[in-house]
Order: structure tokens, then C-alpha cells, then sequence
């Protein structure tokens, strides 16, 4: 989360565990605080911003593994199949 001030970026951790406890937004996983990452919904290289509406709760695995796509490959072929049966 570059351009954030360290005490900006404890804030929002701490506001986003509290909004969405200690699971990991892909893969519900229970975290530690070193496998804990702040994730971007929109990625920042596709416009996403650092609102809290942007940002969620993901183990580093999910994180890493999903670059700058909108999802992680292991969940890719889900959302795939969703969005074509609406």
C-alpha cells in the first residue's frame, strides 16, 4: 500500500478487522499476523484506490497468486461460470 503513512495503514488493518474478522476474503482461511495482507478489490494498476470500500483481509498465498488480476486463479473459473449463468 504504497503512498500511506504507517499509522494510516495500522488504521485501516485495524477498521478491516473489525469489519471482517481475521478470514482471508478468498479463501476463508484463518490468518496469522505475518500470512495477513491488505488486498485491493479493484488492483491499484487498474485504477483501484487505498477506501476502505477497496480493500479487504487476504492470506499472503491469495494475495501473491492473484497479481493484478480481479481474482485469485483458483477462484477465476468460479466467477467465470457465475457471471455467464446471469
Amino acid at each position: 500500500m504504497a503512498n500511506m503513512s504507517p499509522a494510516s495503514r495500522r488504521s485501516k488493518r485495524h477498521q478491516l478487522l473489525q469489519m471482517y474478522g481475521n478470514c482471508c476474503c478468498w479463501c476463508s482461511k484463518q490468518m496469522t499476523n505475518s500470512e495477513r495482507t491488505i488486498e485491493h478489490l479493484v488492483p491499484k494498476s487498474l485504477g483501484g484506490c487505498n477506501s476502505l470500500s477497496n480493500l479487504r483481509l487476504a492470506c499472503f498465498t491469495c494475495n501473491n497468486s492473484r497479481g493484478n488480476s480481479l481474482f485469485p486463479p483458483h477462484l477465476k473459473n468460479t466467477f467465470e461460470f457465475i457471471n455467464k449463468t446471469y
